[in-house]
Order: structure tokens, then C-alpha cells, then sequence
């Protein structure tokens, strides 16, 4: 379950990288078709507008590619008693995989919350096995069980 949900995730980050670089190829043509076509104070300022969405752009991509890494170097075999980075939990609340920060991904008929093991709920699980509780914003949480 855990190894099939990684790859979901990284499908996710995978077209997340893909889209960007695509919008990123669009944002140059236009530029160069906006180098030619206009001149004067309009001109600068939509180079500015441009240059400021592609500086954008090239931050989403940095990021998305950091999230395919991260989930690449999780080894999706290696089972743990205890939740530590690329542990599957599943609580009575929610099911969550610490990796990347990825957000809520639907999987199998399932919603999962993939975070990042410097969020604040990871690091209120990290360490603790099944069976235990713990507490986040005010709400508690019981480990069911751990893959």
C-alpha cells in the first residue's frame, strides 16, 4: 500500500514539474514575441510583469522538484515500529504519509495528508508508535497503526 501510494505521489510531483516547465516555455515565447512587438513605457513594464511571473514560475518549479527528490529518496519496503520519515500513519482522524509537503492526495478511495516531516503534525508523531496519542491545535489523535 505504502510503495503504491509513493508512486501516486510522485506521478502528482512528476506532472506538477511538467506543467511548470511548460508554463515556463510559454512565458518566454511570449516574452520574445513582446521584445519585437512594442517599444516605450508599455513595453518595459510588461517585460517587468513578465520577468516578475517567470522568476514566479521558476520558484514553483525549484520547489516541485525538490518534492519529486524527497519522494524518490523514501524506500518504500522499509517498515518502522516507530513514525519517522516515509512512515505511513493511519490515525482515527486522518492517514498520513511523512515525506514531502504535498497536501492532501486522494488515493484508492482514500484521502491522505502527505507532509512534510518539519510540519508541526509530523513532528508531534515523529517518534511515537502505535497505540499512542498525540496532540495537535488542540485536537488528539490516536495512532492506529504504522506501515
Amino acid at each position: 500500500m505504502k510503495a503504491r501510494l509513493i508512486q501516486h505521489c510522485l506521478q502528482i510531483a512528476k506532472e506538477k514539474v511538467k506543467s511548470l516547465e511548460d508554463e515556463l516555455g510559454s512565458t518566454r515565447e511570449a516574452a520574445g514575441s513582446e521584445d519585437k512587438s512594442t517599444a516605450g513605457d508599455k513595453h518595459e513594464t510588461g517585460r517587468a510583469m513578465m520577468h516578475l511571473e517567470q522568476e514566479k514560475l521558476y520558484a514553483q518549479l525549484a520547489e516541485a522538484e525538490t518534492l519529486v527528490a524527497e519522494l524518490q529518496r523514501i524506500a518504500p519496503k522499509l517498515s518502522s515500529l516507530s513514525v519517522q520519515l516515509g512512515t505511513l500513519v493511519f490515525t482515527d482522524k486522518a492517514n498520513f504519509l511523512i515525506t514531502a509537503g504535498l497536501g492532501r492526495v486522494r488515493f484508492e478511495n482514500g484521502d491522505y495528508f502527505v507532509v512534510s516531516a518539519q510540519s508541526p503534525i509530523a513532528q508531534a508523531m515523529i517518534g511515537k508508535n502505535s497505540g499512542e496519542e498525540f496532540v495537535v491545535n488542540g485536537t488528539r489523535y490516536q495512532i492506529k497503526s504504522i506501515e
